[in-house]
């Protein structure tokens, strides 16, 4: 059990890393493209335990990882990372954002799928896909948290 917590806080983490490396500084795009619907607005968490707990907040106009209960403060907008909407209505927001292992040479590019469906008000699941050997996205339910 502590294993697996271990494992779904190192995962966050290292999602986060990928997403600040790819890191873009073509300010050619526009902020206001990415606008998640509003069912989905607000934060997210897994609530795996009080220390792991780990997920996403959403505003209208970016997104937040949270990862061992904190927010990390810098949005994917703000940071500059690239993200490609799928789909977005009242019960489904997708998206597709490029994700590299490694530094260097030895690096490896790839894209990660995010599936994010809305089940209630208070819960919604989380699917997709990568195309990386070390990196995924995991299937999760997250339940609405008013307190970040």
């Amino acid at each position: 059990m502590l294993l697996e917590k271990i494992f779904k806080l190192t995962v966050l983490l290292i999602v986060l890393f990928f997403f600040i490396s790819c890191s873009s500084s073509d300010d050619s795009k526009s902020e206001s493209a990415f606008a998640p619907p509003s069912w989905i607005q607000g934060a997210w968490v897994d609530n795996v335990s009080s220390s792991t707990k780990g997920g996403w907040k959403f505003s209208s106009s970016d997104m937040y990882i949270i990862a061992g209960g904190e927010l990390i403060e810098i949005g994917y907008v703000a940071a500059g990372v690239l993200t490609e909407h799928l789909t977005s209505s009242e019960s489904e927001f997708s998206f597709v954002t490029p994700a590299t292992c490694g530094s260097g040479d030895t690096s490896t590019s790839g894209i990660l799928t995010y599936v994010f469906t809305k089940e209630t008000t208070s819960t919604m699941n989380q699917t997709g896909t990568d195309n990386l050997s070390c990196a995924s996205v995991p299937d999760v339910t997250y339940t609405k948290d008013t307190s970040l």
